[in-house]
């Protein structure tokens, strides 16, 4: 019985267990947060305190920013969604389910990451959550290399997730679930995944390059020829500014579905809310990021632009919040736990949001920049409306989840006493404006002793009070009474899925057991068949052990490569790749012998991507993300380009007819390609056969070629003190290194392709898998026309 527990919850892909799964998980890293957090405020409660020395200070600061917002803020939100937007949108799961297992693995894999980063010599990062380079870069020992490492595994994760709940959004909702009668909640999710889309590629191309610079010591950060500092505020903010609205939209989503339960009456300018939160997440989030670099010495007039451009991202945000101020007047409001932390999340807002517009100024910006006065507004819109946000949506779908009620009395305690805490924790620093916030320690000077010795206080309250949620929770999962079946009178589908064919734990009106569904355990003999269920609501019921391999073999590579070159290192490397070569080959061998089959999803509303199948889509998603990664790489190449007085000229360093060759192989095996995709659509599996069989050999031919000329690259002393040919060598083997990958996992997906041809896999009628390789093998082409002029031409 045990086994089976333990089982299920490692190897399951069902929605509901991975959202849970996100939600302890995020909840146990909340807590590592938390400790760091209160660590600080003792440090800082009373003048010239010694409680901590400034390097643990530092690394307190650094990781408590990076965990929280990493690993908490977010994560917790993809946990309610995983549970909950598939059953809002009327689908059995979400479209990929291993893939969303995986998203998970590779979450906790990172932040195992960045824990262990603690535990080195040297300890953890200590530059600031925004690891500022080249201070972040220059920092001693392994520790920081972890942490970053970690970040890297995060935002893989973020984009395999990213794809996933997109595809699952648009192409399973059920039959009349249109765009328009979507809940807020999955609206406000759907703008989180569209903005988490698009920047998290620009974090990896970040860390990715600062990561390069400790290890295998490139010079991207390290270059007396450029900026670096600039190239770092670049990546990093164009990924941070919607990073706010990442962290944010998920709790305004729980806002807007939680008010008109509680007001009776309909949310006030729905339409209105959806078109200003999307102009919130596209254009306007990706186009304010220079707000953050006002003190660097950009030019006046961009910072007047960005000035303009931050004053008008509030509008759309003034839009939400009129709209559920007018959602409150016009509706008898009921004041359940819910409502109170939805209520308490939009006041923390206006709060947060008013403070904010002083720091749209580029003049005041100067004058509140460096101080706790940024600390508050930072703190009120991500912290306060976030988690306020979250937390109604934890008692909103609580009696859901269980079949439980909560205890309403004991919620309405936990809210005035976060509410105060909070307010007490963060409105002094609004008072704090003159008080530098990059310091251990201070001096007593003025209010400063007094006015963080409030917020001190108000830190224990806030966190103190958060034990009352966790006894709630606990409480009421295995010893709450039975919640009536839709104890808001919510109209939406995960209150009142009572459809054909639903297990127990989906039908709200069943009476869960004692311990609650999760306490159920799988019961399937076969659990990787078809037939097979994980536990009562477990609809797919699968369960597969490569995503957690994959996960696992990735965080032991990547730990291997923060301790290289060392042999321990180089040891870890190889058990790393294995791992995850061996767990990639066993989810092809999976699907080759039907041990993982998701069923056919019924027609449903797929507008407007209705006559595209669901892979295909998937592909479309991945790519667009893909073009952001590789634009952020070779964004950083441009930028370094044009900040470098002298250059390498055009084939000094490459062989230009080599290169040359190497662009027509890889280009003819794009044709060759496109010969093997038109003679399935012919019904020619022979054909077939030869021409991806031609495609494999060419993109071999590429790669070998690559590989000699890395190599002789390499022992030509490429990398020199002059560093023109430092900056040079860095960009060649980092950027054309992500697309050598690229090319090698092609490869490796076109020798599965050819082995599953050879079984007669593909016909005329069924082929979509080669139509989405030719899709994927276009666009590595694609990239390579980009590449190519840059390195070996310009």
């Amino acid at each position: 019985m045990t086994e089976s527990w333990i089982k299920r919850w490692l190897f399951t892909t069902n929605h509901k267990d991975v959202g849970l799964l996100y939600f302890f998980t995020s909840c146990y890293f909340g807590f590592i947060g938390a400790i760091l957090a209160l660590l600080m405020r003792v440090q800082l409660s009373v003048p010239n305190n010694n409680f901590l020395s400034a390097l643990y200070y530092n690394q307190a600061v650094t990781m408590h920013g990076l965990i929280m917002i990493f690993w908490f803020l977010s994560p917790i939100a993809l946990g309610l969604a995983n549970y909950f937007v598939p059953l809002q949108i009327g689908a059995e799961d979400l479209a990929f389910p291993r893939i969303n297992a995986m998203s998970y693995w590779l979450y906790l894999a990172g932040g195992i990451l960045a824990v262990l980063s603690f535990f080195v010599p040297g300890g953890t990062a200590n530059a600031g959550w925004t690891t500022y380079q080249p201070l972040a870069v220059l920092s001693l020992g392994t520790g920081p290399t972890l942490a970053y490492l970690g970040m890297v595994l995060l935002a893989a994760s973020v984009t395999l997730g990213s794809v996933n709940f997109m595809v699952s959004i648009i192409w399973l909702r059920a039959a009349g679930v249109t765009l328009s009668k979507l809940p807020m909640f999955t609206w406000f999710m759907l703008f989180t995944i569209i903005a988490m889309l698009f920047a998290f590629p620009t974090l990896i191309a970040a860390f990715v390059l600062a990561s390069a610079d400790r290890i295998i010591g490139t010079t991207f950060f390290t270059s007396t020829g450029v900026q670096p500092s600039i190239l770092w505020d670049n990546l990093f903010w164009f990924f941070g500014h919607p990073e706010v609205y990442i962290v944010l939209l998920p709790g305004f989503g729980i806002i807007a579905n939680v008010l008109p339960q509680f007001t009776g009456r309909p949310l006030a300018g729905k339409t209105a809310i959806l078109v200003a939160t999307g102009l919130i997440v596209v254009p306007l989030s990706f186009g304010v990021w220079m707000h953050h670099m006002f003190l660097t010495g950009i030019p006046v007039s961009l910072q007047g632009a960005f000035s303009v451009a931050t004053i008008a991202i509030s509008i759309p945000f003034d839009i939400i919040t009129l709209s559920f101020v007018e959602s409150l007047i016009r509706g008898r409001v009921k004041f359940a736990t819910p409502m109170l932390f939805a209520l308490g999340g939009v006041v923390l807002f206006i709060i947060g949001g008013i403070t904010g517009v002083f720091l749209s100024s580029p003049v005041l910006d100067r004058v509140f920049r460096g101080s706790y006065f940024v600390v508050s507004h930072f703190h009120y819109v991500m912290v306060g409306a976030a988690i306020f946000g979250i937390i109604a949506g934890i008692y909103y779908w609580l009696p859901r989840m269980t079949g439980r009620m909560y205890n309403e009395r004991l919620g309405k305690i936990h809210f005035v006493l976060s509410f105060l805490g909070f307010n007490v924790l963060y409105f002094p620093m609004n008072l704090l404006f003159d008080m530098p916030r990059r310091i251990f320690t201070y001096s007593n000077i003025g209010d400063w002793g007094m006015l963080n010795g409030l917020a001190t206080l108000g830190s224990f309250i806030f966190a103190l009070a958060q034990i009352l949620l966790a006894y709630n929770v606990i409480n009421t999962w295995y010893r709450g009474p039975i919640a009536p079946a839709n104890p808001w009178g919510s109209p939406d589908l995960e209150w009142n899925s009572h459809v054909e064919g639903m297990t127990p734990a989906m039908d709200s009106s069943v009476t869960p057991p004692a311990g609650g569904w999760i306490g159920q355990l799988a019961t399937a003999s076969d659990v990787h068949g078809p037939s097979a269920t994980a536990a009562p609501g477990g609809h797919y019921g699968h369960l597969s052990s490569r995503p957690i391999e994959i996960s696992l073999g990735a965080l032991v590579f990547l730990a291997g490569t923060a301790f290289y070159p060392g042999p321990a290192g180089l040891g870890l490397m190889v058990v790393g790749a294995l791992v995850v070569v061996y767990s990639f080959w066993g989810w092809g061998m999976d699907d080759l012998h039907d041990k993982f089959v998701v069923p056919p999803e019924p027609e449903g509303d797929r507008w407007p991507f209705s006559a595209v199948p669901k892979l295909k889509l998937g592909m479309w998603v991945f790519l667009s993300s893909e073009v952001v990664l590789f634009g952020s790489f070779l964004g950083a190449y441009v930028f370094i380009r044009a900040a470098t007085a002298q250059w390498p000229i055009a084939g000094s360093i490459h062989e230009i007819p080599l290169g040359t060759f190497n662009t027509l192989v890889l280009v003819t095996s794009g044709f060759t390609m496109f010969l093997a995709l038109q003679s399935i659509r012919n019904g020619d599996q022979r054909k077939l056969m030869a021409w991806l069989a031609a495609t494999f050999v060419l993109g071999a031919l590429f790669m070998g070629v690559k590989v000699a000329e890395w190599t002789n690259l390499g022992n030509g002393g490429f990398i020199l003190a002059n560093p023109a040919m430092s900056l040079a060598a860095s960009a060649y083997f980092i950027v054309v290194g992500l697309h050598g990958a690229h090319v090698t996992a092609g490869l490796l997906l076109m020798l599965y392709l050819m082995k599953k041809t050879t079984r007669g896999f593909y016909t005329k009628d069924s082929h979509e898998a080669i139509e989405n390789f030719g899709l994927y093998w276009a666009f590595v082409d694609i990239v390579w026309c980009f590449v190519f002029p840059l390195f070996y031409l310009l």
